[in-house]
């Protein structure tokens, strides 16, 4: 799969992924979500907030715990399947 099928699939353009894999949130990949940027950003810094938790269906604790397990490169996958799953 090529970039632009990823990005695609995600409902991305391929600048916005790049970013999301680099780890950097920027506003079209937030607004695709339903997050501002900031809440996006602190998600794929390992930081749990009620946006992100709420669009995962989960409890912001019980996301901490997750971001605690699987990294950062586990944050970014949680958002890449986020937007595949739409």
């Amino acid at each position: 799969m090529s970039d632009l099928s990823i990005a695609m699939k995600a409902g991305l353009m391929t600048h916005n992924l790049h970013n999301l894999l680099n780890g950097v949130a920027d506003i079209g990949t937030a607004s695709k979500i339903g997050v501002i940027t900031s809440s996006l950003q602190q998600f794929l810094n390992g930081q749990a907030n009620i946006s992100m938790a709420h669009k995962l269906g989960l409890m912001t604790s019980d996301l901490q715990l997750l971001l605690n397990s699987i990294g950062k490169q586990g944050a970014i996958g949680l958002v890449l399947g986020l937007l595949m799953k739409k």
